[in-house]
């Protein structure tokens, strides 16, 4: 039983492996990429054009995936996806309330990769800063007073239109987003094109990052994270007018909420990605063929992970017992228990599955795909998960998700 539930809790993560209000849209920069050796011309993607081999590919000059933002990226980076105009991969900040940006060196408001030039030399090739609130004593009803304090920056894919509007692009193929950063990021959103801004209401698409400062995960100061596109989903609100496919079908650029009172840095923004098992992979079963892993984690978040196992199979195990009862033979009362209890154990299950992959120096798969289409867990993480005796944890809970179904059937005694 242990097994059957495990590995559902494991499908479930495959699908799951950062005045001075508002910066002014001002001219197209002509400063080109900085520190690259990328040709004057904005790569084209090798998917939008048919491409799908190496040699092909060198000879259109295509890229298989974009370049995004990194410390090696100066001042600007061409994403692959510019619209021809050489003003994406820039830097925007943004303010509200009575809050504002402490840079370390000179900012300029404009819309421009030179805006933030001295900052990022200062930080040694990231965006980094600090979010300070000023409260204004002598200014209670003024229109700050009224506003939440709020603080962001923004970084776009496709740039800026003839007439100095953020054009939006297609970032399907990147499957999701890596992000490498240290410091309190409150939350990473989407910034879709504005008619589907009207449509969803302008609730923001995005992941909590403040989840991924919990002080009991040993994380790494600086981490990289990654999310698949259909993460984005979770924040904000759950009655979304419009399919995620859609907003990253039309996607300006992403959002990082900053906390006021405390430091951020960014250090990188990349496509999603996996870690490369492939010189590391040691099977179960002995007639596997490795081609890959399907999933993997990190020693700092192997308790995180075990949790969510744990809950997906009380989920499960509930869930079973349920469809094997004849509850309509059952009072009210019970049948009331059941979806209430169903509804909580659903919660937990929810509330356990981490928000994204962390990207850690030293990986250990978890489930290995095979030659024959099959798959099969690692020997590093069965020897793991033996060394947290998972299998006296899962009897316990699997008892005690018994005992809540066992009451709620006593009610109709």
């Amino acid at each position: 039983m242990k097994k059957l539930y495990s590995l559902f809790a494991l499908v479930a993560l495959l699908f799951a492996a950062c005045s001075e209000n508002a910066s002014s849209i001002s001219g197209s920069t002509s400063v080109p990429n900085m520190g690259n050796n990328l040709t004057p011309e904005s790569p084209v993607l090798c998917s939008t054009i048919g491409v799908t081999d190496s040699l092909e590919a060198i000879e259109k000059g295509c890229i298989w995936s974009p370049d995004m933002w990194s410390r090696t990226s100066g001042y600007r980076v061409r994403t692959g996806y510019d619209n021809g105009t050489n003003t994406s991969g820039i830097w925007t900040w943004h303010t509200e309330g009575n809050v504002r940006f402490e840079w370390p060196g000179i900012a300029t408001a404009e819309y421009d990769s030179m805006a933030l030039a001295d900052v990022i030399d200062k930080c040694d090739g990231s965006l980094c800063g600090k979010i300070v609130y000023e409260p204004n004593e002598n200014e209670i009803d003024s229109e700050d007073a009224s506003v939440a304090p709020s603080a962001y920056v923004e970084f776009y894919f496709a740039g800026k239109d003839s007439l100095g509007n953020i054009e939006e692009a297609d970032v399907s193929a990147m499957k999701g987003i890596c992000v490498e950063f240290s410091g309190n990021l409150s939350y990473l959103g989407l910034l879709p094109s504005d008619s589907i801004a009207d449509l969803n209401d302008y609730f923001i698409n995005g992941i909590n990052l403040s989840t991924l400062r919990d002080p009991d995960i040993s994380w790494p100061k600086t981490k990289e994270v990654c999310f698949a596109w259909y993460r984005f989903e979770r924040y904000g609100s759950d009655n979304y007018r419009v399919p995620i496919e859609d907003v990253i079908a039309h996607l300006k650029g992403v959002r990082f909420g900053l906390d006021y009172g405390t430091e951020f840095n960014i250090v990188s923004i990349g496509r999603y990605h996996l870690p490369n098992f492939s010189t590391n992979l040691h099977p179960v079963d002995e007639t596997c063929v490795p081609i890959g892993a399907d999933s993997y984690t990190c020693d700092c978040e192997f308790s995180q992970y075990l949790d969510m196992v744990l809950k997906d199979n009380e989920l499960i195990h509930f869930m079973i017992r349920a469809q094997e009862t004849d509850l309509v033979s059952y009072s009210v009362l019970t049948n009331e228990c059941i979806d209430r209890t169903r509804d909580s154990l659903s919660k937990q299950s929810h509330d356990a599955e981490p928000v994204g992959s962390l990207i850690c120096e030293n990986p250990f798969p978890i489930m290995i795909k095979c030659a024959d289409g099959n798959s099969s867990e690692s020997q590093e993480y069965i020897a793991k998960e033996n060394d947290a005796k998972f299998d006296v944890t899962l009897e316990k809970g699997i008892a005690a998700v018994d005992s809540l179904f066992n009451y709620c059937l006593s009610l109709s005694d």
